[in-house]
């Protein structure tokens, strides 16, 4: 539920298209999934927590894979059926739920949120179901609240419990001035769904999207007994553990749901298709939100939009207790993919997606080279870098080696190829420092296949 300049050879793509293209040999299909297999080999040990990966294009599924283990335990290994919790991709079923109930009359993405959660404080604002979806709400994450994701997460409660304790969190932002993330928001969109449906969430998306599409192996998540269920891990200084636990009530909307990856190709289709909504729906979802200022940011509703080289994704990754997942859409190429993972401490499902794609597409990857540099140099980099007004990131040297740490996440260990560049390992995101016109150190961050820094100035 839990998106350089001179440093590497420059990210080049090469299209080839067969004009009469000779039959494909057994040998040939063989030899390109094992080129995709080495992809999932690259980033995931077999006997440990793994992934399942799917690649489709033009409605034909190129390449379906797992690797590792669904439980550790009794080393039962993981295949392209295991079903596994999905984070926050579920908040685009929450999207396409409401935009179901818009097109039926029931709501407006324009309706104020106390026309159905009238109790819910706004610190007198008007916030609609649009702001909800685009998180530019303004209200607070409960994800961000120690008390509630130490304490509460592994406890009963029901959603109007959770929603009076997210009600005591004051609003940090004023709405629509950004897009801020909110948990907090897509469980409100989920009691709305409620409340204008007449049906409880879970049966809602189990039977007006689950069932209609035939999505048999998604599900709401909670205590039930679901066959092919993936066992969720996190690694730590001992090495792998069982995840601590959640009770699936509090994602709620925001992340609650489990599926497969031959499930989640069968749901985008039917998006991208209009199966389930018109496309003039989808569009609203597929299009960045405009802020208060007329500015736009990278998100629409429950799907966000990225680079994948000189292309524009639409997609989302999702993390929660036990599980690391991420599915985007190129619509330039009509290609979808979809990585999930049974471990909580790995970024690898966005850098698996990332290489999955660039193999169906030709896109050339950057290729990373350590070298070594004095302590003297490495240590005049190292320090905290303001990503945005609620962010840092932290280079520190440790015992020889150079670690990155973004807030309280966990630290990755980052390799030099040059006096002024790093990567991370096992990773395909990179950065460069530069000084600025004001003799300020700036982290140019490079994430996946992206072309466009982000940068972040060095504090004082």
């Amino acid at each position: 539920m839990k998106k350089i300049i001179t440093i590497c050879t420059a990210l080049l793509l090469s299209s080839a298209i067969n004009v009469s293209a000779a039959p494909v040999t057994q040998q040939e299909i063989t030899a390109t999934k094992k080129s995709y297999d080495n992809v999932l080999a690259t980033f995931v040990d077999e006997k440990g927590p793994g992934a399942a990966a799917i690649v489709s294009q033009h409605g034909k599924v190129l390449y379906k894979g797992a690797l590792g283990l669904a439980n550790i335990e009794l080393q039962v290994p993981l295949t392209t059926d295991s079903i596994f919790r999905l984070g926050s991709i579920t908040k685009q079923f929450t999207a396409a739920a409401i935009m179901m109930l818009a097109e039926q009359g029931k709501l407006s993405v324009n309706d104020d949120i106390h026309k159905y959660v009238p109790d819910f404080p706004t610190e007198g604002q008007v916030v609609t179901i649009a702001n909800l979806l685009s998180h530019t709400s303004g209200i607070a994450n409960y994800t961000e609240v120690e008390h509630i994701w130490k304490n509460l997460i592994p406890t009963e409660t029901s959603l109007d419990e959770m929603l009076t304790e997210f009600a005591k969190q004051p609003m940090p932002l004023k709405t629509g001035e950004a897009m801020r993330y909110s948990n907090t928001g897509y469980v409100l969109l989920g009691k709305i769904i409620e409340v204008a449906s007449k049906k409880n969430y879970a049966d809602f998306i189990e039977q007006d999207i689950f069932a209609k599409l035939g999505m048999k192996n998604s599900h709401f998540g909670g205590t039930q007994l679901i066959g092919n269920r993936a066992s969720g891990y996190s690694r730590t200084e001992q090495g792998v553990v069982n995840a601590d636990p959640i009770n699936m009530m509090w994602p709620h909307a925001a992340g609650s749901l489990l599926s497969t990856v031959d499930d989640l190709d069968i749901w985008f289709t039917a998006l991208r298709d209009g199966t389930l909504i018109s496309k003039a729906s989808y569009k609203k979802m597929i299009t960045p939100f405009k802020l208060n200022d007329k500015s736009t940011s990278d998100y629409g509703y429950g799907l966000g939009m990225f680079d994948v080289n000189k292309y524009t994704a639409i997609g989302h990754g999702g993390g929660i207790h036990g599980f690391v997942t991420h599915a985007f859409y190129i619509p330039e190429e009509d290609l979808y993919v979809a990585v999930l993972n049974n471990s909580d401490s790995d970024g690898a499902p966005r850098d698996i997606a990332l290489l999955l794609a660039a193999k169906a597409l030709n896109i050339k990857v950057p290729e990373f080279k350590a070298i070594t540099l004095s302590d003297k140099k490495i240590k005049t980099m190292m320090g905290s870098y303001q990503v945005n007004d609620e962010s840092q990131r932290t280079l520190s040297f440790e015992n020889g080696e150079v670690y990155s740490k973004r807030d309280d996440g966990r630290k990755w260990v980052i390799k030099p190829m040059s006096d002024n560049s790093f990567y991370y390992e096992g990773s395909l995101s990179y950065f460069s420092i530069e000084i600025n016109e004001q003799g300020k150190q700036v982290m140019n961050f490079y994430s996946g296949l992206s072309n466009d820094a982000s940068p972040a100035v060095k504090t004082e």
